[in-house]
């Protein structure tokens, strides 16, 4: 049965009233590493013969990933949030089993909007593009500033201003072990090093978990919806500070195409009113290399044992020696 057939039999059984209920222009988006995402609308007839049409997206769990998360955690941290106010799509269904799709998956309402690069980064789309950077500074700041008390999220463990690069550290070493196919003697001497000079956190905040261009979606200056919640979680809120400013994410030195390092976190400081301490923001920039890294390993693992036939996955050790390289940097080395 294709998974088309297996989505339409699901729908129906969650619609036993629709009348002629069928699924249109379903098809695989080619954006995103981790999960399947398909597009596709849905339509029935109301009793009264009205028309009743969504555009949607499933996200399923493939056969093997770069990363390995949990769709039940996911679903409900973007419920929460959306319960906030926070622009992210309105959520419909979660199964965590393996039926009726053959693996958990989701679905959310399509939000209005592209993540595409050729757009944002066009030499005519300037004036949008600062106040899209504006935005999207702001919105972090919202996010840090979530009441992770009233939203009743799905975590199991809580960090402490203590222990939360702890935590991170013990998360992301574990994968390493996991995934990697043969030591890792320079991602093992970061992790010393991340270890010993661990900073406290100045408050525990919801993290986005990959926060950066090509996961948000914008039509003209306004962005519609911060998409990829798989990787979120509680910390401390430099963590995703560290991510977004990656090397890797930045477009002629500026973070994420908008902004000079220095301008960007005093931008945060500003509108978040949540201080940036620099030093530990370098250390946090050390600690995003070697999560990416992490996940290369994985990518790798992935493709190396034929766990599944994404071609992204053949070419992730390439990310490798410029990330070995950042750190290298940012440990004095």
């Amino acid at each position: 049965m294709s998974r088309e057939s297996q989505l339409f039999d699901f729908l129906n059984a969650k619609f036993p009233e629709a009348h002629q209920l069928q699924i249109t222009g379903m098809r695989r988006m080619p954006e995103g590493w981790s999960r399947e995402s398909y597009m596709f609308d849905l339509e029935w007839r109301q009793e009264d013969g009205s028309l009743e049409r969504h555009s949607l997206v499933l996200r399923i769990d493939p056969s093997a990933s770069l990363i390995y998360s949990d769709r039940n955690q996911e679903f409900h941290v973007i419920e929460a949030v959306h319960r906030a106010g926070f622009p992210v799509p309105r959520m419909w269904f979660l199964e965590t089993g393996e039926n009726p799709l053959g693996a958990p998956f989701l679905i959310m309402e399509k939000v209005e909007g592209t993540a595409s690069p050729e757009v944002l980064y066009a030499e005519d789309f300037e004036k949008e593009r600062n106040t899209l950077g504006e935005r999207f500074i702001a919105l972090l700041g919202e996010l840090h500033n979530m009441d992770v008390d009233s939203l009743k999220l799905p975590f199991t463990v809580r960090p402490t201003v203590d222990n939360a690069s702890e935590l991170s550290l013990d998360h992301w070493e574990k994968t390493m072990f996991e995934q990697q196919l043969e030591p890792q003697p320079f991602l093992t001497e970061g992790f010393r090093w991340l270890r010993a000079n661990a900073p406290k956190a100045s408050r525990v905040s919801l993290l986005h978990g990959d926060y950066r261009a090509g996961n948000f979606l914008f039509q003209g200056d306004r962005i519609t919806a911060i998409v990829d919640w798989e990787l979120a979680s509680l910390g401390d809120p430099l963590q995703d500070l560290g991510w977004a400013v990656m090397n890797l994410w930045r477009l002629n030195d500026k973070i994420c195409g908008f902004y000079e390092l220095e301008d960007f976190l005093q931008r945060y400081e500003s509108i978040s009113g949540i201080p940036v301490d620099r030093q530990a923001m370098a250390w946090w920039e050390v600690w995003a290399n070697m999560k990416l890294a992490v996940i290369g390993l994985t990518g790798t693992r992935t493709r190396v044992l034929n766990l599944a036939d994404e071609i992204n996955y053949s070419i992730s050790h390439l990310y490798l020696p410029p990330l070995f390289s950042e750190m290298a940097k940012g440990m004095g080395i």
